[in-house]
Order: structure tokens, then C-alpha cells, then sequence
């Protein structure tokens, strides 16, 4: 990195970089083979001018990715129907760029591990329980797991990996969702990115939607009617309680002093969400009809 340039820190390995009165987002991997799937999908991406990306500065140094910086740009609310609607479509666009990209034939890419994520977190859950019990008690932490366990079976038998293969983000979570200021949506951090089916990553889409919303899957699907054309594989996604699982799990990587401001939202979070779970089971179940 040139002397003449200057770093604020972002992140632990994510900078906001001035060079030459202009500034950059500078992102330092440490892992080649991420460094070389992110660049070989931003390459692609900006052959056929996907227009939801943020464009790359050319470096020798591949394991440093520059763009420019987005000012004025922010994260999507899912609260917001211009923000679900218009991050759904930019998804959507993502999605379709198979039709001119083999993305299942890249080596750069693997496919989605889903089932085996989700059994992994299944596991860490139950081996924190007695410590998440501290904070929500024994019956909520037992309806955790009674959701997700049921939740895994069912879809064990019906998941379809290789339906509608594309290539996926891989985290849509809103803050890699960024509203640039002409109005564009634009993806941020494809370090997650693989291949799988285009409904997986809508049903993780409709995830972290979900809790914003009310958990109502019926306005949901009203308001989005590309989401009608969900695969029912892909709508029996929606029976997992994956938010719940992955907020506890993180929740635990925090220091002592963290956890406890971070309580203070996801107790309540926990405590919605399992009081919703009994009714969006029965509408996932009456819309797989």
C-alpha cells in the first residue's frame, strides 16, 4: 500500500481508503482461493455489465480488492416495501445470470452446503444450551430445538440441491445490500458466494425478511408475487428456525460486556419470533398445497 494513501479503519481486515482526494473500500484476504472466487465473479459480473455490483480497481495485488466508496449509499431495511421489493428484484437479476454464465462449471465455486450447516448449528446450539438457557429458560430453548429438529427431517426428504442451479450470494443480509445514492441496489461481500438452487437463497431472503414483517408470509407473498413461483422445496425452507439459531450462535462469540447489551434485543427477538412459529408453520404447510 502506497505511503501516500491514508486508512480508516472499518473492520478487522476492511479499511475506508483515501488516495488522491478520491476514496476506495480496501479489503485485505487472507485466503487466496476467496480472493480469487470474489475477483473471477466481479470479472464476470462486469462482462455483462450486471448493474448491482460496485465496480473493482485493478490491483497487481490480488489479495487487496478495491472499490470505489458508495458515499451516501445504505443498507437495505427490510421494514421498508421499496427495500424488500427492490432487493428481491436485484436477487432475482443475480439469479438469472446463468442464462448467460455457467457458474455450476466454475472451479472457483462450491455448491451451498445447506443441510449440513444447518445440522452443524443444530449441533452448537444444543451443545450451548445449558448457557443460552441462562437467558431464555429451559422451554424456549427446548421449542428451538424442537422447531429446528422437526424442521431438518422434513426437509432432508424434500430438498432438491441441484434444482435451478445459480450462482448465490451466499449472505444476503441486509447490510451487504447496499441502496447506492441514484437509487441503485448494489451486493457487497461475495467472500459467501457458491452455487445451488436460485429458491434456497430466496427462502433465506424470505428469513431475514420475516422478522420485520411480523413473520406474515401471507402479506409477504401478496406483496412479492414473484415469490408464488417458489418451488415447494424451497418454501419448506421457510419451517427452519435458522435466524434464531444463527443470533444465538453469534451471540456467544461476543465478550462478557457485549452479550449483554446484545441481550437486551435478542431476548425479545427470540420471544416473537417463537410466538409466530406455531401460525407460519401452518401457512407454509397450507401454501406447499
Amino acid at each position: 500500500m502506497a505511503l501516500e494513501e491514508k486508512f480508516e479503519k472499518i473492520k478487522d481486515n476492511v479499511w475506508k481508503m483515501e488516495r488522491e482526494g478520491r476514496y476506495f473500500s480496501a479489503k485485505r484476504y487472507q485466503s487466496g482461493s476467496t480472493a480469487r472466487k470474489v475477483n473471477h465473479i466481479h470479472d464476470v459480473l462486469q462482462e455483462m455489465a450486471f448493474p448491482h455490483i460496485v465496480s473493482v480497481v485493478s490491483e497487481e495485488d490480488r489479495m487487496l480488492f478495491i472499490q470505489p466508496w458508495l458515499e451516501g449509499a445504505k443498507a437495505v431495511n427490510f421494514k421498508k416495501r421499496a427495500d424488500r421489493t427492490d432487493s428481491l428484484a436485484a436477487l432475482h437479476a443475480l439469479h438469472e445470470t446463468k442464462a448467460k454464465h455457467d457458474w455450476l462449471a466454475s472451479s472457483y465455486l462450491h455448491p451451498y452446503p445447506l443441510l449440513m450447516k444447518w445440522e452443524d448449528r443444530i449441533i452448537r446450539f444444543r451443545e450451548l444450551s445449558s448457557a443460552i438457557e441462562a437467558y431464555i429458560g429451559k422451554g424456549q430453548v427446548d421449542e428451538i430445538l424442537f422447531y429446528a429438529l422437526n424442521a431438518i427431517s422434513i426437509v432432508k426428504r424434500t430438498y432438491r440441491d441441484h434444482l435451478n442451479g445459480t450462482l448465490l450470494h451466499g449472505d444476503v443480509v441486509h447490510h451487504n445490500i447496499l441502496r447506492d445514492s441514484m437509487g441503485i441496489i448494489r451486493f457487497i461481500d461475495f467472500d459467501l458466494a457458491c452455487t445451488g438452487p436460485a429458491g434456497t437463497e430466496i427462502a433465506l431472503w424470505i428469513h431475514r425478511v420475516l422478522p420485520q414483517i411480523d413473520y406474515d408470509i401471507d402479506f409477504l407473498f401478496g406483496e412479492q408475487p414473484s415469490l408464488q413461483k417458489l418451488d415447494q422445496s424451497s418454501k419448506t425452507l421457510l419451517l427452519f428456525p435458522n435466524e434464531l439459531l444463527r443470533e444465538w450462535l453469534y451471540f456467544f462469540t461476543l465478550s462478557p460486556s457485549s452479550r449483554e447489551r446484545q441481550a437486551k434485543q435478542l431476548i425479545p427477538f427470540t420471544e416473537s419470533a417463537l410466538s409466530h412459529w406455531p401460525k407460519l408453520w401452518y401457512d407454509v404447510e397450507r401454501i406447499n398445497i
